[in-house]
């Protein structure tokens, strides 16, 4: 074996091995190319779960076919990114866990600088990378921002990249499109709220993350191109609407303290107020009927909210006084001005 060689053994041994966990839906149109890509990166201690929420496309015979290599789990029935993505946890033997996209494409550094990052730090939970829309050049994601709406935004959303997206920096939460997480962190956090099904259970994994003293950090090397909206829809589509409607209440009651949950509901109330106007007026009344119907499965869910808030409580570390000192609550009016700004925006 020639110097090389063994060099190379030695990098290989010393990196250590990661779990991709990608949940599919009905997907086949995008996961050749993500798949493809992920062939590509130059790190090369890792496994791919793939997690197959009940597609009836030819996603599962597709993916056996063509990448040997991914390791395939079938489910009974859809049960969300959330609840899926628990799932590939369960199954995956990395000291790490990546949660990607199935609409994704990934750089060839993508994981490498992400591994980078986490495995010199234990105070990290999660890792995000720098997302662009699917053509390149626009941001969709630049590490999030937490709102006491019980919310988040993509910060740079609709932006041209520039140096400003470029430092590597404490974020509120990272997007769980591409997400890199230790996983036992994961499993000490008790994983993706599977109540969630999709929308805001990224917030709600990352703000667990720091009320326990962890903290999610945004890695501006790790470039992942994203299809926005191709597999959930857009802004205003009816799943997204009321998943992000539901689930922004379950953060404001499960994780805020007394006075931000005061604080919370009092600016959620008027704002959905006019949200429900402004739906009314262009006469979308399924989406303000979505709106409404979110209030009331959380007035239904207030007995199961209560018991995971006990224990989110129980074992907080940081008050939610420090986190707004550490700028991961957002300030009320730079979020209603990102609102605003986000509503003028071609990408919904």
């Amino acid at each position: 074996m020639s110097d090389t060689d063994i060099e190379k053994t030695y990098d290989s041994m010393a990196e250590p091995f990661v779990s991709i966990v990608i949940v599919n839906f009905n997907g086949v149109h995008h996961l050749s190319e993500c798949l493809r890509s992920i062939e590509g990166i130059e790190y090369q201690n890792y496994e791919v779960i793939l997690v197959d929420n009940a597609s009836h496309d030819d996603s599962i015979a597709f993916v056996k076919n063509n990448f040997s290599r991914v390791k395939i789990f079938p489910l009974n029935e859809n049960y969300g990114f959330a609840e899926g993505s628990n799932i590939g946890a369960s199954h995956a033997k990395g000291e790490y866990i990546v949660f990607l996209n199935n609409d994704t494409k990934v750089d060839t550094k993508w994981l490498s600088e992400l591994v980078e990052v986490i495995r010199h730090d234990d105070s990290i939970a999660t890792c995000g990378s720098k997302m662009f829309f699917y053509e390149g050049g626009i941001i969709n994601h630049a590490g999030g921002a937490i709102t006491l709406l019980g919310n988040g935004f993509d910060i740079g959303f609709g932006q041209m990249d520039s140096e400003e997206f470029n430092d590597q920096r404490t974020v509120g939460y990272n997007c769980g499109g591409s997400m890199m997480v230790s996983k036992t962190i994961f499993n000490r956090l008790g994983g993706f709220d599977p109540d969630y099904f999709a929308c805001f259970e990224d917030v709600d994994l990352c703000l667990r993350a720091w009320i326990s003293g962890y903290k999610n950090v945004y890695v501006p090397t790790s470039i992942v191109y994203h299809k926005y909206g191709a597999t959930f829809g857009n802004r205003y589509s009816a799943n997204r609407v009321y998943g992000c409607q539901k689930n922004r209440l379950f953060n404001i009651l499960k994780n805020f303290e007394l006075a931000n949950i005061v604080k919370g509901i009092c600016i959620s109330v008027p704002y959905d107020f006019v949200r429900i106007l402004s739906f009314l007026v262009h006469r979308e009344l399924k989406i303000a009927f979505l709106l409404l119907k979110a209030y009331v499965r959380v007035l239904f869910e207030l007995k199961n909210i209560s018991q995971k808030r006990k224990l989110i409580q129980k074992n907080r570390k940081v008050s939610d006084k420090i986190l707004t000192k550490m700028g991961i609550f957002t300030p009320t009016k730079e979020g209603i001005k990102e609102f605003i700004r986000l509503n003028r925006l071609k990408y919904n």
